[in-house]
């Protein structure tokens, strides 16, 4: 995949920019908008994305067509995995988790989060990075490190990884990436409570729900977040 990357020093989102650019520019797979600073940026449910300069945020357009709208779910858990793998690679002493759905982990803290909307011509991925500075309860990369942080690089790292991946996952089936999404897994065999539900955290199914097996050993899925 060639990616096209269009850079803006403020946007109000990059998803509402990528999206403009899915439906009116026909705009190819691969495409990337960038924005040093977001005005209204937003993550899972409209909740709002602090976009700090001296941050990452970026929006991607992708096109599966080979795959069905039913493992479009699956999509949140190839682009935590390939963020991971992207960290790693940069930063390889970090213990880098990843959090049922979409957000990324370093020391109990969010790093990262990812959201995911399918649009009638494709998908829309928003991935934002707290790289120079975080909100309050967060964490970002330059609490965690002590080399320099370029962003540049770090966005050639995630691309990179995402479509290695991403690649992967439209010529092979979800196996792969839900064994490495639940080898980094946040609270993975822990008890935790979830909607009505209550268990142990076992993993996730090939839908993207979380499994929990609650005390007389039945597995419940659970489907959305608090």
């Amino acid at each position: 995949m060639k990616f096209t990357i269009h850079h803006y020093s403020e946007l109000e989102s990059t998803q509402t920019t990528a999206k403009y650019f899915l439906h009116e520019e026909k705009a190819e797979e691969g495409t990337v908008i960038i924005a040093d600073q977001q005005t209204f940026g937003y993550g899972r449910q409209g909740k709002k994305w602090e976009s700090l300069l001296g941050n990452l945020c970026f929006s991607v357009i992708l096109t599966p067509e080979d795959k069905p709208l039913s493992d479009y779910g699956q999509l949140g858990f190839v682009v935590a995995v390939a963020v991971q793998k992207a960290l790693h690679s940069l930063f390889p002493l970090l213990l880098i988790n990843l959090k049922w759905p979409n957000d990324i982990i370093i020391d109990h803290k969010k790093i990262g989060g990812i959201i995911i909307e399918a649009e009638q011509n494709g998908v829309v991925i928003g991935i934002g990075m707290n790289v120079n500075s975080a909100p309050t309860g967060a964490i970002c990369l330059k609490d965690c490190v002590s080399s320099a942080l370029d962003l540049e690089e770090i966005l050639k790292a995630i691309l990179k990884s995402l479509w290695d991946v991403y690649s992967g996952w439209l010529t092979d089936n979800f196996d792969s990436v839900k064994e490495t999404w639940t080898k980094h897994a946040y609270q993975l065999d822990e008890m935790i409570e979830r909607e009505d539900t209550k268990g142990q955290f076992i993993g996730i199914s090939d839908e993207g729900a979380m499994l929990l097996r609650d005390e007389l050993g039945i597995i419940q899925k659970v489907t959305t977040v608090q």
